[in-house]
């Protein structure tokens, strides 16, 4: 989609009206579209509130880190050939962690 033409000119049209760049947290969730992003999740979902993050990357860094934080003797089982943020949240977690080499989980083995 990053090529598709409606796409780009989406894109150009958003940069012209508020500027580029991924700006401070502090920013991001004040400006109102990023509120108003984040109220129609909430509501499309039925939700008290949603998070919208600014990259897959940091959604799965936080997302992984704080589940397993919050799950009590949670273990990791985590592929080494996992993408960049999958390892970063799972090394931020707190949890306990196996990693096993590429496709040769010890789950499988089992089975």
């Amino acid at each position: 989609m990053g090529q598709h033409p409606e796409v780009i000119a989406a894109m150009v049209e958003t940069a012209a009206k508020v500027g580029a760049g991924a700006g401070a947290p502090a920013i991001f969730r004040h400006q109102p579209r990023h509120r108003r992003t984040r109220a129609r999740t909430r509501d499309l979902h039925g939700k008290e509130a949603a998070l919208v993050f600014t990259s897959g990357w940091i959604s799965n860094l936080a997302a992984i880190s704080t589940i397993a934080d919050l799950l009590p003797n949670c273990l990791i089982l985590s592929d080494a050939s996992n993408h960049n943020s999958m390892i970063e949240g799972v090394k931020r977690s707190r949890a306990e962690t196996k990693i096993f080499r590429h496709n040769d989980s010890p789950i499988s083995k089992s089975f």
